[in-house]
């Protein structure tokens, strides 16, 4: 008896399912999204002085209601860019002080001024300065173009000779918040 109960205690102790402990995992996923500025930039008009007498000096101001009939003309007018954005804009530019003659090397004196339109050939609303400046979506999220007019003066100096003389005022647009 002694044995059919210790034989019965290890059936029951075999039959008893063992201990386990439970296993765990885990993961992360991480959700993103990049949003990306529209910036687009396009020259639509460059800036000419048009024919002046040796010596002589012009100026094309780039902001005021003057300036609609100025950016289409063949013989003078505005330069303008073209910035398709969805966001605020900054602006830096590269102005040189001086046009240059390819030919001769010699130099009439350059200052640039810079203004912003809404449309194209608009009425300009001026900028502090054309090196830096910047400017607002007035939909932020809304593709829009706003018009950068490019004027200055170009200051004649007899001794420069005739010839084309020419500069460079080189943008750039950057997106911001």
């Amino acid at each position: 008896m002694k044995k059919l109960a210790l034989s019965l205690a290890a059936l029951a102790l075999a039959a008893v399912p063992a201990v386990s402990h439970a296993q765990t995992a885990s993961a992360t996923v991480n959700a993103s999204a990049t949003v990306q500025a529209s910036l687009t930039a396009a020259t639509t008009h460059q800036l000419k002085f048009g024919t002046l007498a040796m010596g002589a000096s012009s100026t094309l101001a780039s902001s005021g209601a003057s300036q609609a009939s100025l950016s289409g003309l063949t013989t003078a007018g505005l330069g303008q860019v073209q910035v398709g954005h969805n966001s605020n804009v900054n602006v830096t530019a590269t102005v040189p002080t001086v046009l240059t003659n390819a030919s001769t090397g010699q130099t009439l004196g350059f200052a640039a001024t810079c203004a912003t339109a809404s449309s194209s050939g608009g009425t300009g609303t001026a900028v502090a300065s054309c090196a830096s400046f910047s400017f607002t979506a007035g939909t932020p999220g809304t593709v829009q173009s706003t018009y950068v007019l490019v004027g200055g003066t170009v200051t004649g100096n007899a001794a420069s000779g005739v010839g084309t003389f020419t500069g460079d005022v080189d943008f750039t647009f950057t997106a911001s918040n």
